[in-house]
């Protein structure tokens, strides 16, 4: 491989060569040579779309050689030869066309002023190559131009035929040309006339345009007639970036911060590979309050470069300010991808949790309370996000353990202590008189309420413990579950405890005979048949309590009091028998 300052030695060479004219100071042919001289023109192989690649190549040839002949006095075009050679020497295949994204660095090598690229298809019967010319450096060289030709066409002739098309172009160009020199020479009036001159040969010539937009400026004309040259120049070319940023940045100046927005948006456009320049329109976008385009501009950007963390934490923050909670969950699990230093993040992994919440992503939200619980076993909000979870997917086991190492991390934590134990209850009082309750966990509910009302320094909290004791008891009584007629009498007497407003006092008292009463009938029966004097005892308590219940809690049933009050009565009138009859000691 030749050394590079060598190879670039034979680029100009030939570049000068390919112009056709000699060098002859003091000439107006040397003037002419001198000008040319100065505007290389480089042409890719335009990219072919259902043609074949040969008919490309032959098609760029073709164009390149016409432009040689026919334009040697008005520019230099860069021979085939020397593309050729600077391609292979950068290990591509000058037989297949160059992407139209590498052109500017191959100018650069070329020491190009211009660059042209293209696209050539078969549509039916007709071929079209659509040409985008770009000043890389003052050649005034821009725009765009479409050749269409019958689909027999060779591409010999068809890149002729191009060629010949492009007479305006150039002649535009040393308009363009014309209005720079003259712009830097101050002569405002003299630029806009080269401009018009321009715009007559190619309707918003890009070049033209620029020129134009700086003669204004130079002239410290309103800021108005130099937004509208700056709109015909990206009108001429739709991908030219330094016009949007241009654009973009008069717009801002004046105030239009949404058309500012919409202009670098269109140069991001022409130059998707700017990654410094889309974090910027992104940023613009969140500011301004367009959460989905800012969203659209950064997922646009990741799709080339996924491992991007700053354009990760800026869709961060865009989802997030506007609430796109599935978006901020994709964001945050990208960034976790990329920084393993937020598995120690205590306040990534509640974010990540919090967005999952709200999508809501159950699978999301199991896997990163999971991980949340691993990295950090004694953090307080994990195990509460790790229970809540669990209960959404009813795991009642692992429910159950989420929220004992709750309770084991801080005891003091009464509303875990009542959160366990209101799950416990859930989860165990489907009441159906046919499945026995599952009991351990109805005395483990208990033993939480107990253990939160001893801190309870508030009667909204006791309030709250009063209820979780009455809903499963009083149903249990109604319903008339014998094997939990107990616990649920017991039940009813915490809720009484709890009850320091009273408003309870009435059904809790209703429901606690009840509960006593339906134990009285089958307990009496037992001390007849068996003759037990402790079991006395036990019923003579039981009675007592079961009439003083009811009659605390008879306005909620009259009727139904009255009627069990007279079976009490009618077993207390029996008890004073019972211990003589059964032989009982003293009695």
């Amino acid at each position: 491989m030749q050394p590079i300052r060598m190879m670039m030695r034979r680029v100009i060479v030939a570049g000068v060569m390919a112009s056709g004219v000699l060098l002859l100071p003091g000439s107006a042919t040397g003037q002419l040579a001198r000008r040319v001289s100065n505007e290389r023109l480089l042409i890719l192989t335009p990219v072919p779309t259902g043609v074949d690649t040969a008919f490309a190549v032959e098609t760029g040839e073709a164009l390149r050689a016409r432009m040689i002949s026919r334009y040697r006095m008005r520019i230099a075009v860069i021979p085939t030869t020397t593309i050729c050679e600077a391609l292979e020497a950068s290990g591509f295949n000058c037989k297949i066309p160059l992407p139209s994204e590498n052109a500017p660095a191959l100018a650069r090598f070329l020491q190009a002023t211009a660059y042209m690229v293209g696209w050539i298809d078969k549509t039916g019967d007709s071929l079209r190559l659509r040409l985008r010319l770009v000043d890389a450096a003052g050649s005034g060289l821009a725009g765009w131009e479409t050749i269409r030709a019958p689909a027999t066409t060779t591409a010999e002739d068809f890149g002729k035929l191009a060629a010949d098309n492009l007479d305006n172009q150039l002649k535009a160009a040393e308009f363009a040309r014309d209005c720079t020199e003259r712009r830097q020479r101050s002569d405002g009036k003299g630029a806009a006339d080269r401009a018009e001159r321009a715009f007559a040969l190619y309707p918003n010539h890009p070049a033209a345009a620029m020129c134009l937009a700086y003669a204004f400026e130079v002239q410290q004309q309103p800021i108005d007639s130099i937004v509208s040259a700056l709109r015909r120049a990206v009108a001429g070319d739709s991908l030219n970036g330094n016009a949007w940023e241009e654009l973009g940045r008069r717009l801002r100046d004046k105030g239009d911060t949404a058309e500012a927005l919409a202009a670098f948006r269109n140069q991001l456009r022409a130059d998707p590979t700017d990654e410094r320049l889309r974090l910027g329109v992104a940023a613009g976008l969140t500011a301004a309050g367009e959460y989905d385009d800012a969203v659209e501009v950064l997922d646009e950007g990741l799709v080339r470069n996924a491992g991007n963390l700053t354009m990760l934490q800026l869709k961060e923050r865009a989802c997030l300010d506007g609430t796109l909670w599935a978006c901020a969950l994709e964001a945050l699990e990208g960034q976790f991808d990329l920084d393993s230093s937020l598995a120690h993040d205590t306040i990534f992994f509640t974010k990540t949790f919090a967005a999952a919440q709200s999508v809501p992503d159950t699978t999301a939200m199991l896997r990163w309370s999971e991980r949340a619980v691993t990295e950090f076993p004694d953090y307080i909000a994990a195990w509460r996000a790790r229970a809540a979870t669990l209960k959404l997917v009813n795991d009642r086991d692992r429910v159950l353990e989420a929220y004992d190492r709750i309770v084991a991390l801080d005891s003091a934590q009464i509303g875990s202590a009542l959160a366990l134990a209101q799950y416990l209850l859930d989860s165990t009082l489907v009441i159906d008189t046919a499945v026995s309750l599952d009991t351990a966990r109805l005395l483990k509910a208990e033993q939480l309420l107990m253990l939160a009302g001893r801190t309870a320094t508030d009667t909204a909290t006791s309030m709250a413990i009063a209820t979780m004791f009455y809903n499963p008891a009083s149903k249990i009584s109604q319903l008339r579950m014998t094997p939990h007629l107990p616990l649920a009498a017991r039940f009813l007497e915490h809720t009484l405890e709890f009850d320091k407003r009273g408003q309870l006092n009435a059904p809790a008292n209703f429901f606690l005979g009840l509960a006593l009463f339906f134990q009285i009938t089958e307990l009496d029966q037992r001390v007849r048949e068996t003759e037990s004097c402790e079991l006395v005892d036990v019923e003579v308590d039981m009675t007592a309590r079961a009439r003083a219940a009811l009659e605390a809690g008879r306005q909620i049933s009259p009727a139904t009091v009255g009627q069990l009050l007279g079976f009490v009565q009618q077993i207390q009138g029996a008890l004073p028998t019972y211990k003589p009859a059964f032989k009982c000691p003293g009695a």
